[in-house]
C-alpha cells in the first residue's frame, strides 16, 4: 500500500459480542477506504463479523463468559485458541492485525506475534482503559508518583507501546498515561456516536409493540452473554411482572443479542406470566431511541443509552461464588460501576448491583422514575454532558484512516 490503493488483508482479534459489533463496522469503514481495493478478513469473532464478509474461524461471543474468575475456568480453551490465532497469523503473514478490546489476549497476542517476528502492523482498537484513573487523582499527575506505583499501572502501556504500532482511544480517561508510557495513541471518540441512530420513524416502534398513547415503553437488556441472561435476565423478567401489576399500561420490551437466547428468554417470559415483545437485534437502537426508560445490564447497554441520551437504570450480578471470590480477593474499586456515572465522576444514573441486583428494588426504581418527570429531564441533561465528553465526529472513518495509515508505514 505503499503507493495508490491496494489489496488489504487484515486478521481481526475480538473477545464478545460488543468487539465483534465494533470491530464489524470497522471492516465495513476499511472496505470502502479509497486506498483499499479489496479487503480479506479473517477473525476470531461472531455473527457480526461473519455478516460483514469476514472468514469467522472460532465464534469468540459464544464462549464469552463474565468477569476474571468465569474466565479462569475457560483457560484451557483461551490457550488452544490462543496457540491458533498465533499460529494461523504467522503462516499467512496478514498486511494488519487488529486487536479489538479484551485487553489480557490481545496484549499477549500482540507480545507473541513481534517475538514471532511478525512485521505487519498491529493496531489495538479500543485500547485498554485505566478506569481507575477517572477517579484517582494520583493517575493525573502520574510523573510525581513513586517508581513502584509508576511500574504497578504501567504493564499495559509498556506492552502496547513495545508491541503495537497504535493505540485507538475511545475513552477521554488516562490519556496522559499513554503519552507517560511512550505509547503512539489517538483517542477517536466513541464508535457508537454516530451509529445509534433509529431506523423506524416517528411512533412506529410503539405501533409495533402495542404502546397506545402515553403507556410507558419500558426496555430491557439483560446483556449478551448466557450466564448474563440466566442470571440478570431473570431479575428483569420478574421486576417486569411488578412493574405491569402496578402499571397495567406499561408495554415492555427486549432486543434479543443471539437467537440462541430467544428461548430462554421466551420461558422466562411465560413462567412469570408477563407479555415481553422479543425484537430483533436490528431493533435495538429504535428501542434505545424510543423507549421511555431503559433498564440495561451494566456494560455496552450502558454506553447506547448514554449516548442516545435514554434515562435507564444499570444493573448487574454474577453468581454467589464469583461475588465472593471478588469481593475477598479483588483490590480493584470504582466509585461507580455504570460507564455514564464513571464519565460523569457522580451518579447520574441509579446502578443496583450485586446484592441490589433484584427484582424488587428494581422495580421500585423503575416505578420511582416513571412517576417523577423532573428527574427524567434531569438525568437526560447529565446524560447529554457526557455524550459531549465521549464524542467526536466520524469516529470509525478516522479509525480506518489511521489504520490504513499505520500499514502504509510499515510498508515504507
Amino acid at each position: 500500500m505503499s503507493g495508490g490503493s491496494a489489496a488489504l488483508r487484515v486478521f481481526v482479534s475480538t473477545g464478545e459480542l460488543s468487539g465483534d459489533m465494533h470491530a464489524a463496522r470497522l471492516l465495513a469503514a476499511l472496505a470502502e477506504h479509497p486506498l483499499v481495493d479489496s479487503l480479506q478478513a479473517t477473525a476470531l469473532g461472531s455473527v457480526n463479523l461473519k455478516a460483514a464478509g469476514a472468514e469467522v474461524v472460532h465464534d469468540t461471543a459464544a464462549g464469552s463468559a463474565m468477569g476474571v474468575f468465569s474466565n479462569l475456568m475457560r483457560a484451557p480453551s483461551h490457550v488452544r485458541l490462543f496457540r491458533e490465532a498465533l499460529r494461523r497469523i504467522l503462516r499467512d503473514r496478514p498486511d494488519a492485525v487488529i486487536l479489538v478490546d479484551w485487553r489480557f489476549f490481545n496484549l499477549k497476542l500482540a507480545k507473541a506475534l513481534r517475538d514471532g517476528g511478525y512485521e505487519g502492523a498491529i493496531v489495538h482498537y479500543i485500547a485498554p482503559v485505566m478506569w481507575q484513573a477517572a477517579s484517582d487523582e494520583r493517575f493525573e499527575r502520574i510523573a510525581e508518583q513513586p517508581e513502584s506505583f509508576r511500574r504497578r499501572i504501567g504493564s499495559r502501556f509498556e506492552q502496547m507501546r513495545e508491541s503495537v504500532d497504535l493505540a485507538l482511544a475511545i475513552y477521554p480517561i488516562g490519556l496522559n498515561l499513554f503519552e507517560h508510557f511512550g505509547v503512539n495513541y489517538s483517542f477517536i471518540g466513541h464508535p457508537l456516536c454516530d451509529q445509534i441512530k433509529p431506523v423506524l420513524a416517528g411512533d412506529e416502534l410503539r405501533r409495533l409493540v402495542g404502546a397506545e398513547g402515553d403507556a410507558p415503553l419500558i426496555g430491557l437488556m439483560p446483556g449478551s452473554r448466557r450466564e448474563e441472561v440466566s442470571l440478570i435476565g431473570l431479575e428483569l423478567v420478574r421486576a417486569a411482572r411488578i412493574i405491569a401489576e402496578k402499571t397495567p399500561s406499561a408495554v415492555f420490551a427486549l432486543p434479543v443479542a443471539l437467537p440462541g437466547l430467544r428461548g430462554s428468554l421466551l420461558r422466562m417470559a411465560k413462567a412469570c406470566s408477563v407479555d415481553i415483545k422479543l425484537l430483533e437485534p436490528g431493533q435495538r437502537y429504535d428501542l434505545l431511541t424510543g423507549a421511555d426508560l431503559m433498564i440495561v445490564a451494566s456494560g455496552t447497554a450502558t454506553h447506547e443509552c448514554a449516548i442516545a441520551g435514554t434515562p435507564h437504570i444499570a444493573v448487574y450480578k454474577v453468581r454467589p461464588l464469583y461475588d465472593f471470590l471478588y469481593a475477598t480477593f479483588t483490590r480493584f474499586r470504582l466509585p461507580a460501576y455504570a460507564f455514564p456515572n464513571i464519565i460523569a465522576g457522580r451518579h447520574v444514573v441509579p446502578e443496583l448491583v450485586r446484592g441490589d441486583c433484584n427484582s424488587a428494588k428494581i422495580a421500585r426504581t423503575a416505578l420511582a422514575l416513571l412517576s417523577d418527570a423532573g428527574a427524567m429531564a434531569r438525568m437526560r441533561g447529565d446524560l447529554a454532558q457526557v455524550r459531549q465528553r465521549i464524542c467526536r465526529p466520524k469516529t470509525v472513518e478516522t479509525a480506518a484512516d489511521l489504520i490504513v495509515e499505520a500499514i502504509r508505514s510499515r510498508l515504507r
